[in-house]
């Protein structure tokens, strides 16, 4: 029976326990988390789960099969630097942002991937990012592919694409939540509409429009071309969005870059001085 680490035990984190408890994938016993800050989602865990054991970094590394460091970015470094030599083979997968696979393998000699988790997976869909260390064998990759298959798609991104691609993932339900937000509020100042009928009437659409394209295949281009007819009012409201939102997401994607390269910046100055 593998025995799966954590370290941390933040809202990604308990996605993933949740999510593996709730499916069957795994069971209580089989985790080991050490964590410092003492939170009431960890005690609705234990209290749930009393299987779950609590253990420090030394008992992580001489006990499990696979560890997932769900720590902060600039914290990700320093905790592989506290790890014990592991007494049997120990596959450590980081799902910090900007942390790359090279300034993991320099703190650990064990294999190491990253995996960019979504909030979307604990409704148990949204697509989990992976990419593997030199050093990572087949083996490895297959069980964390199934573990993460659990609840979510996994797709596997060479790392020079990976900030791209979580900005699709990770960051997108953020994303358009902050898109529809401002359609909410649109219709409300153009209209009788209230906010809670807007947010409703969006969130629900919102809801089918991704159920149709998923079950009908569809792309996007085609589900405007379906819901749009020529000289139709959704095709205007379509050549309003077709005109001015290019702009806005080349504006998203070059903040976003920028930050992830500052984030890469801030680890190897901490790196230097450690």
């Amino acid at each position: 029976m593998e025995t799966i680490g954590i370290i941390g035990y933040g809202s990604m984190a308990d996605m993933m326990v949740q999510k593996w408890l709730e499916r069957g994938a795994l069971d209580a016993r089989q985790f080991m988390i050490h964590t410092r800050s003492d939170t009431e989602r960890l005690h609705q865990l234990i209290g749930k789960h009393k299987d779950v054991n609590i253990c420090s970094l030394d008992d992580l590394s001489t006990s499990c099969d696979v560890l997932f460091v769900c720590v902060p970015p600039l914290a990700v470094l320093d905790v592989l630097d506290q790890l014990r030599p592991a007494k049997k083979a120990l596959h450590i997968v980081s799902v910090a942002a900007a942390v790359t696979l090279d300034k993991l393998a320099q703190h650990t000699n064990q294999p190491v991937s990253r995996y960019i988790p979504t909030l979307t997976s604990a409704v148990g869909t949204g697509v989990s990012l992976v990419a593997h260390g030199k050093t990572v064998g087949q083996e490895e990759q297959e069980r964390l592919h199934r573990l993460l298959s659990a609840f979510s798609l996994v797709r596997e991104v060479e790392e020079g694409r990976f900030d791209a691609a979580s900005n699709l993932t990770s960051s997108s339900p953020g994303f358009i939540a902050a898109i529809f937000e401002e359609m909410a509020r649109a219709a409300v100042r153009n209209s009788e509409l209230s906010l809670d009928e807007a947010y409703e009437f969006l969130t629900y659409a919102l809801l089918g429009t991704g159920q149709v394209l998923v079950k009908h295949g569809l792309t996007f281009a085609e589900t405007v071309d379906r819901v749009a007819t020529k000289g139709g009012i959704t095709g205007e409201g379509a050549a309003v969005i077709q005109k001015q939102a290019p702009h806005m997401f080349d504006d998203l994607f070059t903040q976003t870059m920028k930050r992830y390269e500052q984030l890469k910046s801030q680890i190897d100055e901490a790196d230097k001085h450690h």
